[in-house]
Order: structure tokens, then sequence, then C-alpha cells
């Protein structure tokens, strides 16, 4: 599986582009980032350059999304385009709806799911032009998923989640899993609330000793024996090699049911459930 980082709230600069090229120098081939991360014009500037590293464009996997605020046919057309000229590359490998929602809208407005329509249809036509080579979705639940596969075109590739042990979203995994849609987590470690109470959690903090991993390990370790593509997030350099290591050991049945057992359903991010 490519080995990915993530770029949630990096918006310096330098540290930016010195995350990303690092990541590129350890050996990881995805980016992700977002219009709402508003770093894409960063992570350009070291994508234009990627023959400093030895890689060609190909080499490297690219996400980003579709900024909440700019859902519906015709503005999700014009707001990617402008996310791709940021990233300096004539194709983007990935771009999710960010959320089923739109910014403005009261969650059980029923236009959310006419606007999310018409983004869906516009990243469909890009597709057809090869601007971007997959398409996928972020934050949908099941209920989203169905209401898209019964209009789409084009089955969405990948579904972006929060999904950590205290959010084991296993019936979601099961249900993308039948459609054939990969599931990405996100917020793998908790994010920046969710890593406080994670990092001291007594299961894990004994799982993590037994192997001799840290508890960051355990949580990638454990989302990846789950078949769910992690993007850990990290603005540390020092971060970048642990997070990479994860190959070297392997959770048993046992302990990976422990930490299942975990799940209490918490999101520490926005719950989309509450989208209509």
């Amino acid at each position: 599986m490519m080995s990915s980082v993530g770029t949630y709230l990096i918006k310096d600069k330098e540290v930016c582009k010195t995350i990303v090229a690092q990541s590129l120098r350890t050996g990881y081939r995805l980016i992700d980032t977002a219009a709402v991360y508003q770093n894409e014009e960063y992570i350009g500037e070291v994508i234009e350059n990627l023959r400093e590293f030895g890689l060609k464009r190909e080499d490297v996997f690219i996400i980003t999304k579709l900024n909440p605020s700019d859902q519906g046919r015709g503005t999700a057309r014009t707001k990617v385009l402008e996310s791709i000229a940021k990233l300096r590359t004539p194709y983007v490998d990935l771009v999710l709806i960010h959320w089923p929602g739109t910014v403005g809208l009261d969650h059980k407005d029923p236009k959310n799911a006419e606007l999310r329509k018409g983004s869906y249809e516009d990243l469909e036509d890009l597709h057809a032009e090869g601007l971007i080579k997959s398409i996928g979705v972020s934050n949908y639940t099941a209920k989203h998923m169905e209401e898209l596969l019964n209009h789409c075109k084009v089955v969405p590739a990948v579904n972006q989640v929060e999904f950590h042990p205290l959010l084991y979203q296993k019936e979601l995994c099961e249900y993308s899993e039948g459609k054939g849609v990969v599931i990405q987590a996100y917020s793998s470690l908790g994010g920046v609330e969710g890593w406080k109470v994670l990092s001291i959690n007594q299961t894990l903090v004994k799982v993590a000793q037994k192997y001799q991993k840290s508890v960051a390990q355990i949580l990638l370790k454990w989302g990846l024996q789950h078949n769910v593509c992690v993007i850990p997030k990290t603005s540390r350099v020092e971060n970048l090699r642990p997070n990479f290591d994860l190959l070297d050991f392997e959770i048993s049945t046992e302990d990976m049911s422990t930490i299942d057992s975990l799940n209490a359903n918490k999101h520490f991010n926005s719950d989309p459930n509450t989208v209509l």
C-alpha cells in the first residue's frame, strides 16, 4: 500500500514545503491536501520540482478536495480547476467532495443533496477530460453513498472518513467493500483533540508496549490491518520515519479485537450523519 502523508492544518509555507519534500525523500508517495487547507500552492512548488527527488509526476499520487463552500454544478468545476493550477500539475490523481453538505445551508436542507449531486457531475466531466484520474468523496455515510450510487456514472474510488479505535466504522467499511469503494482514514491518530485521548488510553499504551512500538504506530497499523488506507498528518519531520515504518510487525487477531472493542462512535470532527 502506498505510504501517505496528510497536510491538514499545515498552513505555514516553509513548514509545509519541508514536510512534503522530506516525505518524498523518506519514501512517501501519496500527498493529501484540500482547498480548505490553504496549502495547495506550497505543495505545488514542491511538485513542480520532482526531479530534485529523482521522481516523475506519475510517481506521486496527489489528492485534493472540493471546499464545502463551493458545492454545485459549475462552481465545483471552476474551483477544482483552480486547485489543479495551484498544484502546478496537468492533472490530479484523486479529487474528493470534502463534505456532503454545503457551507451556509442548514444540515437538514434538501438542497444539500442537489448541490452535492451537481458537484459530482462536474467531477465526472473533469474525469472524462483527463484532468482528474479518479473521483471520490469524503465524510459520506452509507446513506449518502447509496444516494450517489443511484445516479453516478463513475463509481467513487474512495470515501475518506474519520477512522480510529474510538470511531471504528465497521459497518461502513463492510458496505463500502461490497460496493468496490476504498475507505481512506483521516484522523487515524484522532486529530489534535483525539490524540490527547488516544495517546493515554491504557489499552493502547499496553498494546504499544507489548510490540515495542509507539501508540501512534499501533493506531496506524490497526487501520492498515482493517484494509483502510491511512493518511497520517504531521508537522514534525522527526515523525515521518516512524509513521512510515509499519511493515516490520503485525498486531495479533486477539489484540486487534481488543482495540476494536474500544469503539464508542466518538467523532472528534463534525458528524456527517447530521447532513440530510
